[in-house]
């Protein structure tokens, strides 16, 4: 391998802003604002990226299967009649680059960004800052959690410190493992208790405190990654389309996404994956074949 590649999606929403919108999104009303954790929105998904600029993650909830994605300028609920909310104005002066929501309590979620981290235990509506033990100002780039029995751990990767760790629920931080390397994506794997990040220049995991080198067998560049809860399998999104891990073999998925995918996420019910594109829309893997999200 040569490397691996960031790849951002701002310098392609551009294009979905100015031509890729379809008609039926543009004639959508736009009913009076309602917050996300309603279940409700405003905003169409162009709307989304015009004041979210970058798209940093997305993730897809497990009550009701809808998409979430953190961008440059707060975290956004896909809603109903296929629109979108800001699931908390305090939150869209803010870059969030991840967030973990409480599988045993889901108005307890835990977001990370440019800012630092904040906890809101009512779905969203009212945040408090936490994070005591991490630098100031704590600018997180990349962020995972998982609960753990009664444990909830949560890491924090910043830029010329490494990863910081939490075990009770944010509130207090340590650096867990240094990093000489930038980190673009993390995801924690349950069934065999290793973090895997992507990092500037290969796929890493932690094991006995150590990092060692996963090798990807036929790509050059990762763009993200993701671990499905449900079978531990870890997905990685590559210019060569995206690759799966199971038992410990590395394999291509069968099925091509219309595009490019730079971002992907584990899904729920009948969706496996989801990712976003080159050109910033959303897909879904349902049956083995992609499909745009809408």
């Amino acid at each position: 391998m040569k490397g691996f590649l960031r790849w951002g999606i701002g310098a392609v929403v551009l294009t979905l802003l100015v031509g890729c919108t379809d008609d039926s999104e543009k004639s959508k009303p736009h009913p009076s604002s309602v917050t996300a954790a309603a279940l409700q929105g405003d905003l169409t998904y162009k709307d989304v990226l015009e004041k979210g600029e970058m798209v940093h993650n997305l993730k897809m909830t497990a009550d009701s299967e809808r998409v979430w994605v953190g961008t440059h300028a707060g975290l956004y609920s896909s809603a109903d009649g296929g629109l979108w909310g800001l699931l908390s104005p305090q939150l869209e002066q803010q870059a969030i680059v991840g967030w973990f929501v409480d599988p045993e309590d889901t108005h307890q979620i835990i977001v990370a960004g440019n800012e630092g981290v904040h906890l809101s235990t009512d779905g969203g509506k009212e945040w408090t800052s936490i994070g005591k033990g991490l630098p100031v100002p704590a600018e997180i780039r990349s962020f995972t959690g998982i609960r753990q029995g009664e444990k909830i751990r949560l890491f924090a990767f910043i830029s010329g410190e490494g990863i910081y760790q939490s075990v009770d629920k944010g509130e207090n931080w340590s650096l867990w493992q240094p990093m000489d390397q930038e980190v673009y994506a993390m995801d924690f794997n349950p069934e065999e208790n290793r973090l895997y990040v992507a990092a500037q220049f290969s796929l890493l995991y932690n094991e006995d405190g150590q990092w060692k080198t996963e090798v990807l067998p036929e790509a050059q560049q990762i763009y993200s990654l993701s671990i499905e809860r449900r079978t531990g399998v870890l997905a990685v999104a590559t210019e060569r389309g995206v690759f799966e891990k199971v038992k410990g073999e590395w394999r291509l998925l069968d099925a091509r996404a219309p595009e490019k995918l730079i971002l992907i996420a584990s899904g729920e019910g009948k969706t496996k994956w989801i990712g976003i594109g080159e050109s910033a829309l959303i897909y879904k893997l349902v049956d083995n074949r992609w499909t745009k999200w809408n």
